[in-house]
Protein backbone atom coordinates (compact mmCIF):
# COMPACT_ATOMS: atom_id res chain seq x y z
CA UNK A 1 0.00 0.00 0.00
CA UNK A 2 3.08 2.74 1.11
CA UNK A 3 4.99 1.81 -2.64
CA UNK A 4 2.01 2.44 -4.32
CA UNK A 5 1.36 5.69 -2.44
CA UNK A 6 4.94 6.37 -3.39
CA UNK A 7 4.56 5.15 -7.05
CA UNK A 8 1.52 7.63 -7.46
CA UNK A 9 3.40 10.43 -6.04
CA UNK A 10 6.27 9.99 -7.96
CA UNK A 11 4.08 10.05 -10.98
CA UNK A 12 2.27 13.03 -9.75
CA UNK A 13 5.35 15.07 -9.71
CA UNK A 14 6.84 13.67 -13.01
CA UNK A 15 3.46 14.53 -15.10
CA UNK A 16 3.99 18.30 -12.79
CA UNK A 17 7.41 18.25 -14.46
CA UNK A 18 6.32 17.19 -18.20
CA UNK A 19 3.45 20.11 -18.20
CA UNK A 20 5.63 22.30 -16.79
CA UNK A 21 8.92 21.63 -19.22
CA UNK A 22 5.88 21.97 -22.00
CA UNK A 23 4.87 25.29 -21.03
CA UNK A 24 7.98 26.48 -20.82
CA UNK A 25 9.11 25.30 -24.60
CA UNK A 26 5.87 27.24 -25.84
CA UNK A 27 7.30 30.50 -24.36
CA UNK A 28 10.09 30.13 -26.15
CA UNK A 29 8.46 29.03 -29.75
CA UNK A 30 6.65 31.83 -32.16
CA UNK A 31 4.13 29.50 -32.96
CA UNK A 32 0.63 29.97 -32.12
CA UNK A 33 -0.16 26.57 -31.99
CA UNK A 34 1.50 23.75 -30.59
CA UNK A 35 0.50 20.02 -29.43
CA UNK A 36 3.20 17.84 -27.63
CA UNK A 37 2.25 14.27 -27.54
CA UNK A 38 2.82 12.27 -24.47
CA UNK A 39 1.92 8.93 -22.83
CA UNK A 40 -2.15 9.30 -22.58
CA UNK A 41 -2.35 13.07 -23.22
CA UNK A 42 -1.45 16.12 -24.73
CA UNK A 43 0.68 18.94 -23.92
CA UNK A 44 -1.30 22.21 -25.91
CA UNK A 45 -0.76 25.27 -27.00
CA UNK A 46 -3.52 27.54 -28.60
CA UNK A 47 -2.66 31.30 -29.27
CA UNK A 48 -2.54 32.26 -25.84
CA UNK A 49 -3.77 29.65 -24.15
CA UNK A 50 -1.85 26.45 -22.98
CA UNK A 51 -3.14 23.34 -20.96
CA UNK A 52 -3.37 19.62 -21.59
CA UNK A 53 -5.76 17.54 -23.26
CA UNK A 54 -7.03 13.76 -23.18
CA UNK A 55 -9.28 11.71 -25.96
CA UNK A 56 -12.72 11.42 -25.69
CA UNK A 57 -15.71 9.67 -26.90
CA UNK A 58 -16.79 12.05 -29.96
CA UNK A 59 -20.59 12.34 -28.64
CA UNK A 60 -19.43 13.86 -25.42
CA UNK A 61 -19.53 18.13 -25.66
CA UNK A 62 -19.00 20.44 -23.19
CA UNK A 63 -17.51 24.45 -23.40
CA UNK A 64 -17.20 25.89 -19.84
CA UNK A 65 -15.23 28.81 -18.35
CA UNK A 66 -14.29 29.38 -14.79
CA UNK A 67 -11.92 32.46 -13.98
CA UNK A 68 -9.41 31.93 -16.48
CA UNK A 69 -9.86 28.08 -16.82
CA UNK A 70 -10.95 26.76 -19.98
CA UNK A 71 -12.71 23.45 -20.08
CA UNK A 72 -14.11 22.64 -23.85
CA UNK A 73 -14.20 19.62 -26.77
CA UNK A 74 -12.62 20.46 -29.79
CA UNK A 75 -12.13 18.98 -32.80
CA UNK A 76 -8.14 18.32 -33.79
CA UNK A 77 -6.40 17.54 -36.77
CA UNK A 78 -2.63 15.33 -35.11
CA UNK A 79 0.03 14.04 -37.70
CA UNK A 80 -2.99 13.72 -40.11
CA UNK A 81 -5.38 12.08 -37.78
CA UNK A 82 -8.72 13.91 -36.41
CA UNK A 83 -8.93 13.48 -32.53
CA UNK A 84 -12.12 14.40 -30.63
CA UNK A 85 -10.14 16.21 -27.48
CA UNK A 86 -11.34 17.30 -24.27
CA UNK A 87 -9.12 20.26 -23.65
CA UNK A 88 -8.04 22.05 -19.98
CA UNK A 89 -6.31 24.93 -20.63
CA UNK A 90 -6.02 28.81 -19.42
CA UNK A 91 -4.46 32.24 -20.35
CA UNK A 92 -3.46 33.52 -17.55
CA UNK A 93 0.33 35.05 -18.52
CA UNK A 94 1.87 34.48 -15.01
CA UNK A 95 -0.06 31.70 -13.85
CA UNK A 96 1.25 28.87 -16.10
CA UNK A 97 3.55 26.82 -13.04
CA UNK A 98 0.52 27.10 -10.90
CA UNK A 99 -1.71 25.73 -13.44
CA UNK A 100 0.50 22.69 -14.06
CA UNK A 101 -0.74 21.67 -10.62
CA UNK A 102 -4.45 21.46 -11.82
CA UNK A 103 -3.45 19.90 -14.86
CA UNK A 104 -1.74 17.18 -13.31
CA UNK A 105 -4.61 16.75 -10.92
CA UNK A 106 -6.60 16.23 -13.70
CA UNK A 107 -4.60 13.83 -15.43
CA UNK A 108 -3.82 12.15 -12.31
CA UNK A 109 -7.91 10.79 -12.32
CA UNK A 110 -7.77 10.00 -16.05
CA UNK A 111 -4.88 7.83 -15.01
CA UNK A 112 -7.51 5.81 -13.10
CA UNK A 113 -9.42 3.38 -15.04
CA UNK A 114 -12.21 4.05 -13.54
CA UNK A 115 -12.18 8.15 -13.02
CA UNK A 116 -10.65 8.25 -16.46
CA UNK A 117 -14.14 5.98 -17.58
CA UNK A 118 -16.32 8.59 -16.02
CA UNK A 119 -14.69 11.71 -17.57
CA UNK A 120 -14.94 9.62 -20.90
CA UNK A 121 -18.86 9.25 -19.87
CA UNK A 122 -19.49 12.66 -18.39
CA UNK A 123 -16.68 15.18 -18.78
CA UNK A 124 -18.93 18.03 -17.08
CA UNK A 125 -18.74 15.43 -13.39
CA UNK A 126 -14.84 16.94 -13.09
CA UNK A 127 -15.60 20.13 -14.28
CA UNK A 128 -17.71 20.48 -11.24
CA UNK A 129 -15.47 18.98 -8.74
CA UNK A 130 -13.01 21.08 -9.35
CA UNK A 131 -15.42 24.07 -9.37
CA UNK A 132 -16.64 23.37 -6.02
CA UNK A 133 -12.72 22.94 -4.29
CA UNK A 134 -11.46 25.75 -5.98
CA UNK A 135 -14.36 27.79 -4.74
CA UNK A 136 -16.67 29.13 -7.49
CA UNK A 137 -15.77 33.07 -7.66
CA UNK A 138 -17.31 33.19 -10.95
CA UNK A 139 -18.76 36.64 -11.87
CA UNK A 140 -21.21 35.86 -14.86
CA UNK A 141 -24.86 36.55 -14.17
CA UNK A 142 -26.62 34.22 -12.82
CA UNK A 143 -28.88 31.48 -15.20
CA UNK A 144 -32.32 33.11 -14.35
CA UNK A 145 -30.96 36.69 -14.58
CA UNK A 146 -29.72 35.74 -18.51
CA UNK A 147 -32.70 34.04 -18.93
CA UNK A 148 -34.82 37.36 -17.61
CA UNK A 149 -33.18 39.47 -20.18
CA UNK A 150 -33.91 37.48 -23.14
CA UNK A 151 -37.34 37.06 -22.06
CA UNK A 152 -37.29 41.10 -22.08
CA UNK A 153 -36.34 41.23 -25.71
CA UNK A 154 -39.00 38.81 -26.32
CA UNK A 155 -41.50 40.76 -24.99
CA UNK A 156 -40.01 43.80 -26.57
CA UNK A 157 -39.87 42.35 -29.97
CA UNK A 158 -43.63 41.51 -29.37
CA UNK A 159 -44.12 44.53 -28.80
CA UNK A 160 -43.20 46.04 -31.82
CA UNK A 161 -40.20 47.90 -30.43
CA UNK A 162 -37.14 48.95 -32.15
CA UNK A 163 -34.79 47.22 -29.31
CA UNK A 164 -31.10 46.67 -28.76
CA UNK A 165 -29.91 44.42 -26.18
CA UNK A 166 -27.08 46.83 -24.62
CA UNK A 167 -26.43 45.64 -21.05
CA UNK A 168 -24.37 42.79 -22.28
CA UNK A 169 -21.63 45.17 -23.86
CA UNK A 170 -21.25 47.66 -20.94
CA UNK A 171 -24.67 49.81 -21.19
CA UNK A 172 -25.66 51.47 -18.18
CA UNK A 173 -29.40 50.03 -18.85
CA UNK A 174 -30.59 46.31 -20.22
CA UNK A 175 -32.56 47.64 -23.18
CA UNK A 176 -32.63 50.93 -25.52
CA UNK A 177 -35.63 51.60 -27.58
CA UNK A 178 -36.26 54.20 -30.34
CA UNK A 179 -37.64 56.61 -27.02
CA UNK A 180 -36.39 55.32 -24.26
CA UNK A 181 -34.84 52.30 -22.07
CA UNK A 182 -35.13 49.31 -19.94
CA UNK A 183 -33.49 47.91 -16.51
CA UNK A 184 -34.18 44.38 -16.09
CA UNK A 185 -34.39 42.51 -12.58
CA UNK A 186 -34.81 38.96 -11.81
CA UNK A 187 -34.99 36.39 -8.67
CA UNK A 188 -35.86 33.19 -7.51
CA UNK A 189 -37.07 34.13 -4.31
CA UNK A 190 -40.38 32.42 -3.92
CA UNK A 191 -41.44 35.33 -1.06
CA UNK A 192 -40.47 39.17 -1.10
CA UNK A 193 -39.40 41.21 -4.03
CA UNK A 194 -36.00 42.67 -3.14
CA UNK A 195 -33.94 43.76 -5.80
CA UNK A 196 -30.27 44.88 -6.15
CA UNK A 197 -29.43 48.34 -8.20
CA UNK A 198 -26.03 48.16 -8.75
CA UNK A 199 -25.08 51.89 -9.84
CA UNK A 200 -26.48 55.01 -9.72
CA UNK A 201 -27.81 54.85 -13.40
CA UNK A 202 -29.44 52.06 -13.90
CA UNK A 203 -32.78 53.48 -12.35
CA UNK A 204 -32.40 56.42 -15.05
CA UNK A 205 -34.15 53.55 -17.70
CA UNK A 206 -38.03 54.75 -18.36
CA UNK A 207 -39.07 51.23 -16.83
CA UNK A 208 -38.09 48.53 -14.83
CA UNK A 209 -39.15 44.92 -15.85
CA UNK A 210 -39.16 42.21 -12.94
CA UNK A 211 -39.41 38.37 -13.08
CA UNK A 212 -39.90 35.94 -10.50
CA UNK A 213 -39.04 32.18 -11.32
CA UNK A 214 -38.42 28.80 -9.84
CA UNK A 215 -36.10 25.68 -11.43
CA UNK A 216 -38.24 23.39 -13.14
CA UNK A 217 -37.53 20.21 -15.30
CA UNK A 218 -40.58 21.54 -17.81
CA UNK A 219 -39.93 25.08 -17.56
CA UNK A 220 -38.08 27.54 -20.08
CA UNK A 221 -34.07 27.92 -20.64
CA UNK A 222 -31.83 30.27 -21.88
CA UNK A 223 -31.12 27.73 -24.85
CA UNK A 224 -35.20 27.40 -25.33
CA UNK A 225 -34.89 31.67 -25.49
CA UNK A 226 -31.97 31.29 -28.29
CA UNK A 227 -34.58 29.78 -30.40
CA UNK A 228 -37.28 32.06 -30.25
CA UNK A 229 -35.70 35.04 -30.32
CA UNK A 230 -34.26 33.49 -33.88
CA UNK A 231 -38.09 32.86 -34.64
CA UNK A 232 -38.70 36.80 -34.05
CA UNK A 233 -36.03 36.89 -36.99
CA UNK A 234 -32.91 38.08 -34.47
CA UNK A 235 -29.56 37.22 -36.41
CA UNK A 236 -28.15 34.03 -34.10
CA UNK A 237 -24.81 35.65 -33.94
CA UNK A 238 -26.39 38.74 -32.33
CA UNK A 239 -27.62 36.47 -29.50
CA UNK A 240 -24.24 34.60 -29.56
CA UNK A 241 -22.16 37.17 -29.17
CA UNK A 242 -24.43 38.89 -25.74
CA UNK A 243 -24.46 35.35 -24.66
CA UNK A 244 -20.39 35.26 -24.99
CA UNK A 245 -19.95 38.33 -23.09
CA UNK A 246 -22.18 37.44 -20.12
CA UNK A 247 -19.59 33.85 -20.27
CA UNK A 248 -22.76 31.20 -21.55
CA UNK A 249 -20.91 30.17 -24.92
CA UNK A 250 -22.89 27.49 -26.97
CA UNK A 251 -22.34 24.32 -25.44
CA UNK A 252 -22.19 25.50 -21.93
CA UNK A 253 -24.39 23.26 -19.72
CA UNK A 254 -25.62 26.18 -17.98
CA UNK A 255 -27.80 27.15 -21.01
CA UNK A 256 -29.55 24.15 -20.77
CA UNK A 257 -30.98 25.18 -16.87
CA UNK A 258 -34.52 25.11 -16.78
CA UNK A 259 -37.05 27.50 -15.20
CA UNK A 260 -40.29 28.45 -14.62
CA UNK A 261 -42.20 31.69 -14.94
CA UNK A 262 -43.92 33.33 -11.86
CA UNK A 263 -44.40 36.22 -12.24
CA UNK A 264 -43.82 39.28 -14.51
CA UNK A 265 -44.23 42.64 -13.55
CA UNK A 266 -43.80 45.99 -15.31
CA UNK A 267 -43.11 49.65 -13.45
CA UNK A 268 -43.04 52.69 -14.78
CA UNK A 269 -39.70 55.14 -13.35
CA UNK A 270 -41.45 58.03 -12.78
CA UNK A 271 -41.16 60.69 -10.46
CA UNK A 272 -43.19 58.46 -7.91
CA UNK A 273 -40.86 55.71 -8.19
CA UNK A 274 -37.84 55.15 -5.42
CA UNK A 275 -34.91 55.45 -6.37
CA UNK A 276 -31.28 57.30 -6.31
CA UNK A 277 -30.08 58.56 -9.33
CA UNK A 278 -27.48 61.71 -10.07
CA UNK A 279 -30.53 64.18 -9.43
CA UNK A 280 -31.41 63.10 -6.33
CA UNK A 281 -28.05 65.61 -5.54
CA UNK A 282 -27.66 68.87 -5.12
CA UNK A 283 -26.20 70.21 -8.33
CA UNK A 284 -27.00 67.28 -9.69
CA UNK A 285 -23.77 65.30 -8.89
CA UNK A 286 -22.33 62.36 -6.74
CA UNK A 287 -20.76 63.57 -3.60
CA UNK A 288 -16.73 64.50 -3.68
CA UNK A 289 -15.39 60.87 -3.27
CA UNK A 290 -18.11 58.90 -3.76
CA UNK A 291 -17.34 57.01 -7.02
CA UNK A 292 -21.02 54.86 -7.18
CA UNK A 293 -23.93 53.64 -5.46
CA UNK A 294 -25.39 50.03 -4.95
CA UNK A 295 -28.55 49.86 -2.97
CA UNK A 296 -31.24 47.18 -2.30
CA UNK A 297 -34.83 48.34 -3.43
CA UNK A 298 -38.13 46.90 -2.32
CA UNK A 299 -40.84 46.89 -5.10
CA UNK A 300 -43.59 45.36 -2.70
CA UNK A 301 -46.63 48.20 -2.39
CA UNK A 302 -45.57 49.91 -6.07
CA UNK A 303 -47.84 49.59 -8.88
CA UNK A 304 -46.78 47.76 -11.59
CA UNK A 305 -48.35 46.21 -14.48
CA UNK A 306 -48.44 42.32 -14.64
CA UNK A 307 -47.30 41.19 -17.98
CA UNK A 308 -48.62 38.08 -19.45
CA UNK A 309 -46.43 35.76 -21.13
CA UNK A 310 -48.67 32.70 -21.64
CA UNK A 311 -46.90 31.23 -24.45
CA UNK A 312 -43.51 31.18 -22.38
Amino acid sequence: MILAKLEKRVNYMETIQRIREGFAYFRTNAKLSMILKEQYYWIVKLDSFQGVAIEIPADKHVNEQFASISYYTKEYLIDGKEYHLLMLLSDHPTLYEDFAFICAAFLEKVADAESYQEIQQNPISWWHAMKVLMGNTNIEKAAYSVLAEMISYYYLLKQKKDVSWVGPFGGSVDFNYNDGSYEVKSTTARYGSHITINSQYQLKANYLLFFRFEPALNGISIQDMVTKLIELDVEESKIERALEKLKYPIGSEVRTKSYRLLEAIKYEIDENFPKIVPESFIGGQMPKHISGIIYKLDLDGLDGEVIELNEL
